[in-house]
């Protein structure tokens, strides 16, 4: 997998202005991403990604998918 189609869900609030939002993407989980990206066609989608992790801001702890802890 390609790290920067990682994605880290948070509780993490933000505004942004909707002309920031350039267009829509496809969050699946690692094994589904893998399966999608063997193909040809889906190799260089520019709007798959998969669900790396968590994140949490108040902590700052991050944990994969697995539930594995990442030291930063």
């Amino acid at each position: 997998s390609s790290p920067q189609n990682a994605l880290y869900q948070s509780c993490h609030e933000d505004e942004n202005d909707v002309q920031t939002i350039s267009h829509k993407c496809q969050v699946v989980g690692r094994e589904h991403y893998e399966q999608l990206t063997r193909g040809r066609r889906c190799q260089d989608r520019q709007d798959l990604y998969y669900l790396a992790g968590t994140y949490d801001p108040t902590t700052g702890r991050l944990v994969t998918a697995d539930g594995v802890p990442i030291l930063c």
